[in-house]
Order: structure tokens, then C-alpha cells, then sequence
């Protein structure tokens, strides 16, 4: 490994931080027009919608096989 350069867990680890920021963000951006104007834009609501789909379930398919093939290796390397 280079100096200064991330391995993949790491821009992982960050691109699902940043997300789940953005989603917090979002979410509280939503709550506040709903309070001011009882109503939001509907592409808020998609925006939110979509980047909750983005975190949750690409994020956890991306980091999920990872861990799986790690553990299959370990475990095929204890084997023989």
C-alpha cells in the first residue's frame, strides 16, 4: 500500500458516512418546510427516498459480499 492512498474499505467506510449525512440533512430539511408550510416538494421526498435506497441497500450489497468472500477465504485457508 502507498502512502496517502485509501484501500476500497476505507472510501466505503466514508462514502456510506457522507450519505448518511446527506440522508440527516435531507430529512431535516423536510421536517422544516413541513412545519413552515405544512407541505413538502414532492422531488424532496424523492430525493430522500433515493438516497435512502442508496445507503441502505447498494451500500450494504457493496460491503456485504466483501466481509462474505473474506470469511469464506479464512475459512478455506484454516481448513487446509
Amino acid at each position: 500500500m502507498r502512502l496517502n492512498q485509501a484501500t476500497p474499505e476505507q472510501i466505503l467506510v466514508a462514502a456510506e458516512r457522507e450519505l448518511s449525512l446527506a440522508l440527516k440533512r435531507l430529512v431535516g430539511c423536510r421536517n422544516r418546510l413541513y412545519r413552515e408550510t405544512d407541505t413538502f416538494p414532492d422531488d424532496l421526498g424523492a430525493a430522500i427516498f433515493r438516497l435512502e435506497f442508496l445507503l441502505h441497500h447498494i451500500m450494504a450489497g457493496l460491503v456485504t459480499p466483501a466481509r462474505a468472500k473474506t470469511e469464506a477465504a479464512k475459512r478455506d485457508q484454516s481448513i487446509q
